[in-house]
């Protein structure tokens, strides 16, 4: 009576165990539900740092943090607060740096391209983990990362057996033991719990002393596992039971059984060192900086183009106010030429000439007007989200001219061929990319290694009466097992990783070469649009020249018509020639300033001049804090 009495406070003591568990369990859960779901409804959420996001959220002391979603913020739909501020006297009035600082501002090209430096970060939160890394669009992974290189071949090879060769002694517990890696980088507990009730027909009294056998059984299974960054891994497993039968002649009822294991895995050969275990995380960080380097190119390239339709919009301008000149001279000839005709000094001919030049004037005019006015748009478009109510109907004052955009002094061209082609984002973004082939080389080059590996097992079993007696048992090691396992695996011919490993080296090389083409291409582009600054700088002047003279032309023989000496085809002919002469003009601005600002992105210097701070375009509204390069 006293041991079942004993029996069951024990049985009430697990139950109150077991119960404490499950509450604590509870009390996470409800704490994790209050802080919000997956879906936003929280209260509020705050901008996320890059640390964070590469990181991932720290595990103590709120566990449960772990295990809910990263915040992010919403898209941000509205247009950033510059624009409103540039709204003056009911006018849009923008010179080109601050054109080009709304762009950075509010254009939903650059704001797309901001995203990808974020997924480069979380990329680099998976491969910490000891996953693979996914890769980002601009900068994928190199294919002989993975084992194998690509795909799986034909047929598959098993391992030895592990039915192992049977016991010699009347235990027949004696094993062959057999391991292999355990776990990844992240550490990760597994735990089981189970209950079973199991009543089973027995054909025989002589053992269990009756014919039919209820046994109950509470299990408990742990494993906490890591991979360790020299390519180490190990395992802790702790297994512990409760049985109770109605079988008699046994020692104990209830009876506690335990189980303790420690298990190392090391491999010697293939797969040992930093280098192999971390590949995924290094080539995670270098499309960090890729990426980084990726927007570079992306904000000149669209503050490049962006400059481009502000300087076509300044020429439709001019050629809009030469047009409207133009206009107003062909009108005042077709009135003079009315008067002249009521006089009688000219013929009633000369007035249908008068009406077609009025004519053609008035439509080169409303051309002029149809491009200023959708290049507007393409200019509202870029510098906002949006094209709402508060910019729709505001027409946009460029307070840039044509004559005021010069250029930058820059070193000798040969200077900056030497200097400019090292540090140039391209440049870089080829040698980071010849980096992760080479940490590809290095794990394939691993890979041609025989496979050899030492696996350690210590092991402690249990059993008693109560569960103080088996945790005794277990730390004195009353009832011990350990083994150790050395394995080697290799293929005779080793094609596949001899393929693998030519293949990495020689798309190494490849790469090589792709980033000494990269070098001269930029110091060539150098050249090519320092040139081309230098001579549009006379075609400038040229055309200016040309202007002069077709105007004092034009108004000498406005001169002569006036006095009677001259007749209205030579007028109209003269005024065509300087309307052409104005348009080359304009054109041969427009050309000079695209000019100097593709000098200034080939030199790497187009944010500088504009006032532009990269890190800040680079983060935008996204996150917080500077960016990690």
């Amino acid at each position: 009576m006293r041991q079942k009495g004993t029996a069951t406070k024990r049985h009430k003591i697990h139950k109150g165990i077991v119960l404490c568990i499950l509450c604590l369990f509870v009390a996470n859960f409800s704490l994790f539900a209050a802080e919000g779901d997956s879906t936003g409804n929280t209260t509020s959420v705050p901008t996320p740092d890059l640390e964070l996001l590469s990181r991932g959220k720290p595990v103590f002391p709120r566990v449960w943090h772990a295990y809910r979603p990263i915040p992010l913020p919403p898209i941000d739909r509205d247009n950033g607060p510059k624009v409103s501020g540039y709204i003056k006297e009911g006018k849009l009035a923008l010179s080109l740096s601050e054109f080009m600082q709304l762009v950075v501002e509010n254009n939903l090209t650059l704001q797309a391209a901001r995203y990808n430096y974020l997924i480069a970060q979380v990329d680099l939160l998976r491969a910490r983990s000891g996953q693979a890394a996914r890769g980002v669009p601009t900068a994928p992974l190199p294919a002989a990362m993975f084992a194998g290189a690509i795909g799986a071949g034909i047929g598959n090879i098993s391992n030895v057996g592990n039915q192992g060769t049977g016991g010699t002694t009347i235990t027949g517990q004696a094993r062959q033991v057999f391991g292999g890696p355990r776990g990844i980088a992240d550490p990760t507990l597994s735990i089981n719990t189970s209950w079973d009730h199991v009543v089973a027909p027995l054909n025989s009294t002589r053992v269990s002393g009756i014919s039919t056998v209820a046994t109950n059984s509470a299990v408990v299974q742990t494993r906490f596992q890591q991979q360790l960054p020299v390519g180490t891994s190990y395992s802790l497993s702790f297994n512990m039971q409760r049985q109770v039968t109605t079988q008699e002649r046994i020692l104990f009822d209830p009876a506690y059984t335990s189980f303790f294991s420690l298990d190392i895995y090391q491999p010697l050969m293939n797969g040992s060192g930093r280098a192999i275990t971390k590949r995924f995380e290094n080539v995670a960080q270098n499309n960090r900086r890729a990426l980084y380097l990726a927007f570079i190119g992306d904000l000149s390239t669209a503050l490049q183009g962006a400059a481009g339709i502000y300087l076509d919009f300044l020429a439709s301008r001019e050629r809009q106010r030469v047009a409207e000149q133009t206009l107003t001279l062909a009108e005042t000839i077709h009135r003079s030429t009315e008067q002249r005709i009521e006089v009688g000094t000219m013929a009633p001919s000369d007035l249908v000439t008068a009406e077609l030049q009025v004519a053609t004037a008035r439509r080169d005019l409303i051309i002029a007007q149809t491009t200023s006015q959708l290049l507007e748009v393409r200019l509202k478009s870029l510098i906002t989200k949006a094209i709402g109510p508060d910019t729709a109907g505001i027409p946009f004052e460029p307070t840039q001219k044509l004559e005021e955009i010069e250029e930058t002094p820059f070193d000798p061209v040969e200077v900056l061929v030497v200097r400019r082609p090292p540090n140039n984002p391209g440049v870089r973004r080829a040698q980071i990319t010849l980096e992760n082939d080479r940490i590809a080389e290095a794990y394939t080059r691993s890979a041609l290694r025989p496979t050899l590996s030492v696996y350690g097992q210590f092991n402690s079993h249990s059993l008693g009466a109560g569960a103080s007696p088996m945790f005794r048992q277990m730390f004195r090691y009353a009832y011990p097992e350990f083994g150790v396992v050395f394995q080697l695996s290799f293929s005779i011919r080793n094609r596949a990783a001899q393929a693998d490993n030519v293949r990495a080296h020689l798309e190494a090389q490849r790469q090589e070469m792709v980033v000494e083409q990269t070098k001269a291409n930029v110091a060539n582009n150098i050249r090519t649009q320092v040139a081309n600054a230098a001579q549009s700088r006379p075609r400038v002047e040229a055309a200016h020249r040309a202007v002069v003279a077709s105007q004092e032309l034009a108004e000498a023989e406005q001169v002569r018509w006036n006095l009677g000496f001259s007749t209205l085809d030579n007028v109209f002919q003269k005024q065509v020639d300087l309307v052409r002469a104005q348009a080359a003009e304009i054109q041969a601005r427009v050309n000079y300033a695209k000019a100097i600002i593709a000098q200034e992105s080939a030199v790497g210097q187009l944010q500088e001049n504009h006032g532009i701070v990269f890190e800040d375009a680079l983060r935008g509204t996204l996150w917080k804090g500077p960016a990690v390069k």
